[in-house]
């Protein structure tokens, strides 16, 4: 009989960490939503005191990073999130998109690989975003064929994606 008492407090306790976690995860998106950065965080940490594997509060606390443009921190985060759920393709995505903006476009462009070769749906959003990521890569690398290839394909996708527009025809005039 005590055993299963013992059983039913710590369910008893893990109901109650786990919506205590549930509630702090709230809080720290509303400071992000506020660009209170640094209240988020700190609310986000206290989330992983109690729940180290909480992958929404990895990612968040990535964004939050991202967002400070504190890139190594925000990388971390992500990491942290593939190393705990390595099929979690936005981790993988936010990995490309930080390694783009720290320069890094070698291994960016292999993250992006990765993303867009696992990634189910070819025709939303984030797969038309991969391709432009990934275009922005290869031309950081000077590598203009294989990020004209990806800027036709997002183009494909949206005539009206500007942004893949100009970047094509930046290296257009750069290749002449």
């Amino acid at each position: 009989m005590i055993l299963s008492l013992k059983n039913k407090d710590s369910v008893m306790v893990n109901t109650m960490a786990n919506k205590d976690v549930e509630l702090y995860y709230k809080k720290a998106l509303e400071f992000l939503e506020k660009k209170e950065y640094d209240k988020s965080l700190k609310i986000l940490e206290m989330v992983l005191n109690i729940d180290k594997k909480y992958l929404p509060a990895w990612n968040c606390k990535g964004v939050v990073y991202l967002e400070k443009k504190d890139y190594p921190g925000a990388l971390a985060s992500f990491e942290e999130v593939i190393q705990l759920n390595a099929g979690d393709n936005m981790a993988w995505y936010n990995k490309g998109y930080v390694l783009l903006l720290m320069g890094e476009y070698e291994q960016s462009k292999k993250v992006f690989d990765y993303f867009l070769a696992r990634y189910e749906n070819k025709n939303d959003d984030f797969y038309k975003y991969g391709l432009y990521l990934r275009a922005k890569s290869c031309y950081g690398l000077k590598d203009y064929e294989n990020a004209l290839f990806s800027l036709d394909e997002c183009i494909k996708m949206d005539k009206n994606f500007q942004d893949a527009q100009d970047l094509k025809n930046t290296i257009k005039k750069e290749k002449s």
